[in-house]
Order: C-alpha cells, then sequence, then structure tokens
C-alpha cells in the first residue's frame, strides 16, 4: 500500500471506531442532540472508550496488527447491528446567518485543509517525533505496555497516545498526528454548535474561527502532541454539563481529561461546581464514581512500575528511583520562568504578537482578550469567562503558549460575546488572514513556532520522506545513525533530546529520569573539576563501641540563599579505628534518607560513584552504616567533591543497646587526590549502568573533552552525521 493511502487509513480507521463507539454509546444516554450535534460528539465521546480498550489491550500486551484490526472490525459489526450508520432523525439546530454561514465554512475549509496536510506530511515537531511517538512506537514493538525508566514521560498519562498507537500501527507517524488534527479540527465544531444551541451563532462560529486560526493551534493541532485534543476534551466537558447530559457521560469525558493531561483533570470542576449548587449530591458522586474508573489504568501503572501514582511528579510524596526530588524542584520552577523570561509582564506580547520566547503565539487579535470581560453582562458570558478562567488557571505550572489551549475556546466565547456583533466578521477574517503560513513573517520580527509553509508534496509522498526530514527535522539523520550502527540492545545516552521515534534504540536523555542522570552524573565527576572526589572530611571522636553510625546534613538553606539548590554527596564513608579502615563486612547494612537506593554507592570502593541526596539540602538527611555487630571506631572520613558548599554536617554513633547520640561537629578537611584514570573508571561504571553508547553534538559542554581525550575515556567514535557524533564504549 502507498505510503500516503497507509497514513490515511490508519487515521481514519481510529476515528471511525471512535465515532463508532461513540455512536452507540450517544444512544444509551438518551438525551436530545441535534443533527450536527450527534456526529461530533460521537467521535469526541467515543475516543475515550477506543483509548480504554486499547490501554487494556497494552497491559496484556496483545497490540498486534491483526489483533488491532480485528478490533476495529467487530467494533464496526457491532455498530452496524445497533444502528450507527442509519441516517439521523433528529432535529436540526437553528440556521447560521449567511455572512457567517458564507465566513465560516470558507475559512474552516481552507484551515482544515492546511491542517491535514500539515499532519499528513512526515511528523517533525520536537515532543511529537520525540517522546510521544517514540513511547508509541515502543508500545507497538513490543505488543503493549513496558517499565521504561530511561523516559520520565513515559509516567504520563497516555490517553490519547492510546488512539496513536492504533492509527501508528498502520500508518506509523502522520496517521498519529492525523488523529491529533481530528480533535483540533472538531473544536472550532464543537464551539460552533454550542453557539448555535445557545441562540448565539454568530459568536459561536466568530469563536470557533478565533480558535482554528492561531498559530499555535493550527501548529500544535497538525503535529502528534495533546494540547488540542485537551481543548476540544475540556471543552466537551462543558459542553456536556450545559445540555445537562447523563453524570455518567461527563464523568467519562472528565476521567479521559486525566488521561489525556493531570492538569486537565481541573474539568471535572465545571460539571462538579454545577451539580452541587443544584444540590444534586448523587449527579455529582456518579461524576466522580466514573471519572475515577476512566482515569484509573494511568495511576495504577504508575504505582506498579514506577511506585509513584503520580509520576513524574509528588516524588516528595512517593519517593522513588525514577524521578529526583531535585530534578521535579528544578524543572518546576523553569517551567514556570522560561530562559530570558524576566518578567511575566512580558507575557501579553510574546502570547500575541511574538512566540520566541513561549514557543508559539495566539495572534494580535488575542490583544483584545481583556475586552472578554465585557461578556459578564450575559449569563452565558459569565459561565464562559469563569470556564475560561478555570482552565488558565493551571496555566503558571507551565508558561508555553501551547499550555493556553484548554483556556481558549473559552477565552474565544468570552471576547465574541463581549464585543460589539458587527466588528466580529471583519476581526475573524483579519485573524485568518494575519495566521495564514507564512503571513507572521511579514508583520513579526521574530515569529515563534508556526505552520511557515504548506508542504503538500511531501504530505501525498511525492517527496522522498528521508530526505525532506533529514532536511527539516534537527536529529533525524542523528536517529538513523543510531539505527545504523549500534545493535538491537544498545543503550544511547544523549545530553539532547532527538527525534528517537525514529530509532528502536533506547535513547536516554540526560535530564529524563532519574536514571539517567545518575549516568550523566558519572561522566560529570570526571569532566568538571568542582565534581571530582577531592575532598576528604575527617571527623574524629573519642575510641568507642558502635553498633552503627551516621553522618547528619544539619543546614537548611533559606529560600534565595546562595547555596539553596546544592545537593549533598558523598564518594566514599569509610570507618576508622587507630587510623586504620574498619574492614566491611556483608553484613553490613548501609541506609541513606533521602535516596536510599543509592546509599551502596558510598560504600562500593569506587572513587566514580558516589551518592548523592538527589534533593536539595536540609537538615535531617543523613548516610549511615550499621555494622550488624559492635566496633570499636574513632574515625569517620567522607570522600566528597567540592560542589555543596551549603552542605554543614555531623556525626551520630549507635552504642551497643543504646539510642543514637552525637559524637562530634563540623569535620576537618583536606585534600584528596583525584585518580589519574577517573575518565576510563566512570566509563566503566556507566557500561555496568546499561550504557553502550554515547551521543554528543558539537554543541554539548562535554565534546571538547570528550573528543580530545577519546582514549583516556575509553570510548571510540564510529560514526558522525550534522555534526553528531556517536562513541562505542570499549
Amino acid at each position: 500500500m502507498p505510503k500516503a493511502l497507509s497514513v490515511l487509513f490508519g487515521a481514519g480507521f481510529a476515528v471511525i471506531c471512535a465515532w463508532a463507539l461513540g455512536r452507540m454509546l450517544l444512544k444509551r444516554a438518551r438525551f436530545g442532540l441535534a443533527r450536527e450535534e450527534e456526529h461530533l460528539l460521537a467521535f469526541v465521546c467515543g475516543a475515550p472508550l477506543l483509548s480504554l480498550l486499547v490501554t487494556a489491550m497494552c497491559a496484556v500486551r496483545v497490540v498486534y496488527d491483526a489483533t488491532l484490526l480485528l478490533a476495529g472490525v467487530l467494533i464496526m459489526a457491532a455498530a452496524w447491528k445497533d444502528g450507527a450508520f442509519r441516517r439521523s432523525t433528529a432535529e436540526r439546530l437553528p440556521a447560521l446567518p449567511r455572512l457567517w454561514k458564507w465566513l465560516f465554512w470558507t475559512v474552516f475549509a481552507v484551515y482544515g485543509l492546511i491542517a491535514l496536510i500539515v499532519a499528513m506530511a512526515p511528523e517533525i515537531s520536537p515532543d511529537g517525533s520525540g517522546y510521544h511517538l517514540g513511547l508509541v512506537s515502543r508500545y507497538y514493538r513490543e505488543h503493549g505496555f513496558a517499565r521504561v525508566d530511561t523516559n520520565m514521560y513515559a509516567a504520563l498519562s497516555q490517553g490519547l497516545e492510546m488512539l496513536f498507537l492504533w492509527a501508528f500501527a498502520f500508518g506509523r507517524h502522520s496517521a498519529a498526528a492525523m488523529v491529533h488534527c481530528a480533535f483540533y479540527l472538531a473544536t472550532p465544531l464543537l464551539m460552533l454548535r454550542f453557539g448555535q444551541r445557545s441562540g448565539v451563532p454568530a459568536a459561536g462560529a466568530a469563536a470557533g474561527l478565533f480558535f482554528l486560526c492561531a498559530p499555535v493551534a493550527l501548529v500544535d493541532g497538525a503535529s502528534a502532541y495533546t494540547d488540542a485534543a485537551v481543548a476540544c476534551v475540556v471543552f466537551a466537558v462543558v459542553y456536556l454539563t450545559e445540555r445537562e447530559a447523563p453524570p455518567w457521560l461527563i464523568g467519562l469525558m472528565g476521567g479521559f481529561a486525566y488521561a489525556l493531561k493531570y492538569t486537565a483533570a481541573v474539568a471535572l470542576v465545571y460539571p462538579l461546581g454545577k451539580l452541587l449548587l443544584r444540590r444534586q449530591c448523587r449527579g455529582a458522586a456518579i461524576v466522580c464514581a466514573v471519572a475515577a474508573l476512566a482515569a484509573a489504568p494511568w495511576p495504577m501503572r504508575n504505582w506498579l512500575y514506577y511506585g509513584n501514582p503520580a509520576a513524574p511528579l509528588l516524588n516528595r510524596l512517593w519517593p522513588n528511583e525514577f524521578v529526583h526530588v531535585s530534578f521535579e524542584q528544578d524543572y518546576v520552577e523553569l517551567m514556570r520562568r522560561y530562559p530570558e523570561v524576566e518578567s511575566y509582564a512580558q507575557l501579553p506580547l510574546e502570547l500575541t504578537v511574538k512566540g520566541r520566547l513561549l514557543g508559539g503565539f495566539w495572534g494580535p487579535l488575542f490583544l483584545l482578550a481583556p475586552a472578554g470581560l465585557l461578556a459578564l453582562r450575559r449569563p452565558l458570558g459569565r459561565r464562559m469567562v469563569l470556564a475560561a478562567a478555570l482552565f488558565g488557571s493551571t496555566y503558571f505550572a507551565n508558561i508555553g503558549a501551547r499550555f493556553l489551549m484548554p483556556a481558549a475556546p473559552f477565552v474565544s466565547y468570552s471576547m465574541a460575546l463581549g464585543l460589539p456583533a458587527p466588528v466580529l466578521p471583519v476581526l475573524a477574517a483579519a485573524h485568518a488572514v494575519a495566521g495564514f503560513p507564512d503571513m507572521p513573517q511579514k508583520y513579526m520580527s521574530e515569529p515563534g513556532w508556526r505552520v511557515s509553509k504548506i508542504p503538500w508534496r511531501a504530505a501525498l509522498r511525492l517527496e522522498d520522506e528521508t530526505q525532506w526530514l533529514a532536511r527539516q527535522s534537527a536529529g533525524y539523520q542523528a536517529a538513523r545513525l543510531i539505527e545504523a550502527l549500534t545493535p538491537p540492545e544498545a543503550l544511547v545516552l544523549t545530553f539532547g533530546g532527538i527525534p528517537e521515534s525514529y530509532t528502536s534504540r533506547e535513547v536516554a536523555v540526560g535530564f529524563q529520569s532519574g536514571r539517567n542522570e545518575r549516568l550523566l552524573d558519572l561522566l560529570q565527576v570526571a569532566l568538571f573539576d568542582g565534581m571530582r572526589p577531592k575532598v576528604e572530611a575527617v571527623f574524629r571522636f573519642p575510641e568507642q563501641e558502635l553498633e552503627a553510625v551516621r553522618v547528619v546534613q544539619t543546614n537548611t538553606p533559606r529560600r534565595g540563599d546562595e547555596w539553596e539548590k546544592d545537593l549533598w554527596s558523598v564518594f566514599e564513608m569509610r570507618v576508622f579505628i587507630h587510623g586504620g579502615e574498619v574492614e566491611r563486612k556483608p553484613v553490613w547494612r548501609v541506609w541513606a534518607q533521602p535516596n536510599p537506593w543509592g546509599a551502596g554507592l558510598a560504600f562500593d570502593g569506587s572513587p566514580a560513584t558516589r551518592w548523592r541526596s538527589w534533593e536539595r539540602i536540609r537538615a535531617g538527611m543523613f548516610l549511615q552504616a550499621e555494622f550488624g555487630d559492635s566496633q570499636r571506631a574513632d574515625e569517620v572520613r567522607l570522600l566528597m567533591s567540592e560542589d555543596q558548599y551549603g552542605v554543614q554536617m555531623r556525626v551520630e554513633g549507635k552504642t551497643p543497646g543504646g539510642a543514637w547520640r552525637q559524637l562530634t561537629g563540623e569535620p576537618a578537611k583536606r585534600r584528596s587526590p583525584v585518580p589519574l584514570t577517573l575518565r576510563r573508571l566512570s566509563m566503566q561504571e556507566m557500561r555496568r549502568g546499561g550504557v553502550t553508547h554515547l551521543l554528543i553534538h558539537e554543541n554539548d559542554y562535554a565534546w571538547p573533552d570528550l573528543s580530545r581525550n577519546a582514549r583516556a575515556w575509553g570510548i571510540r567514535e564510529i560514526g558522525s552525521v550534522d555534526a553528531y557524533h556517536l562513541f562505542q564504549l570499549e
């Protein structure tokens, strides 16, 4: 089958199966829908059922082309028997005014065609070709879920990725992107129908075009992302709530919102608030119960695989090896304040007419967003403003432009209801022109992420896919280099992300999981002077019998202090008596808090490995050794690095039959020689950790040393392309 046809089949098969399930579902919901609403809501409401089906297939590892095809055929047969394909006899919604009918459908047709062409072209979006489809392709290869300890994004809820997987099986990357595009195109249609149903058809049409033609919505919706699908589903939750749909249906959609993205769980607040205000407690309980069932697979999977139902978040509450608390602390702060964003006062212009710093922009029209407050004069306007505030409340968890997607339909509605009706067609038309590819280049100096060209030849595969990807996708050639030069079981450590969905090898990006951070730390220890084992902290105390000793960190920096983000680390912890080291025995039990899993690294005799707190220093952290029997001791030595200036310590001991008590305070410090073979020792430990290859870009901080001292590191370059260099660990 030609590639273009397989793409269309994969996407169409997923969409029509979701629609068929939705038709059967809505038939049992038994609430009045107009003809224009039935098919649209059938797709949106059937999507969670198809997602749950694929989730179950992944859980029992039966994801094969044949099983997916069989399941689809059974769905279609059941829908046919149920009458889903019969012509609807429902009433019609009030007609659109002639001007809006012409304007809306013309713009929708043009933008819809553009979006479908972009989605059908080979996938090049950073996250789409990276972790979204990287994980999907791995599930496809392994026929279901697998514990992925090299990618924290594997722990996010993946309700939409389950639909991607269905389409990917038959049409690969582009088919998955087209599934997301279906949600993007469904959103303005839902907004239009909601306006017709609510008696404001012109406002519904205008609001739909405001959302549809926003540059960030177009490029996101045509990529294998999830944001446009989240916007569609949360709008459907409000739509169904306003239509007084059965609580179980609202709960299903609310649970699916969580399955798409954690922050979308706020969608449940809208129906629950309305039901509780009306004292419909039974309905509210049904919403919660069904939502919990629909969302349950994801926290259950995370608990089983990663020991944290909320992974990759809340790691202080559920400590685990998968994601370090220090990473979560840094990541949360970074998402709230992007590089070069010095003040939130920059956001309005960045979100509307710049976008370089926030990964996209909404267009000049949205400078009028404050005018949406004028909609407060109407009951419907007040509900739309309330919904905009509700879904915008999560925005500052990540200030990228696309993370306003859930709030955007309601902001658009508020604007359409608040602004004078005569100006709406002019604004909608101007917005459509301003967002057309590549109009932003004509009125913006450095426009952010957007659709700049319409790749119709690439979409129809009239242009060689491999050559097009090599030109358009940074890192694609590196992914193919890895595929060509490494064995199937290879683990490739790299500093930055690449389009890993284009290789079947496991790629570990340095920051993307606790395991990756520990592996990268091995390299950094040998690379940076401040991280090398060059300081020995010596605690001396009166000779005595002890059952255990521990070193306690006693400092909690205040917020804003210079050493607030320091991590505590120890390469080696040794116990001495009369200047001779106490022999470590198998009965020793070592422990640490936090990061007890890494405590053994401080007792393994290697100067390349270290126990790290992987959490910002605070009083009460400790590293301890229990001897198994009493042992005479008078000294504890710690081999440490200099990259922990805020650390303050004391030593405590446990006497036979006694309790813990302080033995001495701050240690004396002295220099310790750094092994000349530290680079090679680090690579040996990395090899033990499973790494077989390193992928280094010439812009990476490690490139000068690794390329100059490859022999000292114990690595050998086996290939290079586009400034990427692939090294094999010897």
